[in-house]
């Protein structure tokens, strides 16, 4: 089948705001915090690639 992918790990700061209201969207969607930014993260990358073409994994354009 296809390539086992590892995970990475990233930080990021946000307000104590932010985070509860993200918390908050995530439970509605059923999914942990974690779950709910790599989602976030997935169509957002998608919406970007549809209109501008792929990126490519080293961060440059052909």
């Amino acid at each position: 089948m296809g390539q086992k992918q590892s995970s990475q790990t990233i930080s990021i700061q946000v307000t104590p705001e932010l985070k509860e209201k993200s918390a908050w969207l995530a439970r509605q969607s059923c999914r942990s915090l974690s779950a709910y930014v790599r989602q976030l993260l997935r169509v957002q990358i998608r919406d970007y690639e549809a209109k501008n073409g792929p990126i490519h994994r080293d961060g440059g354009r052909p």
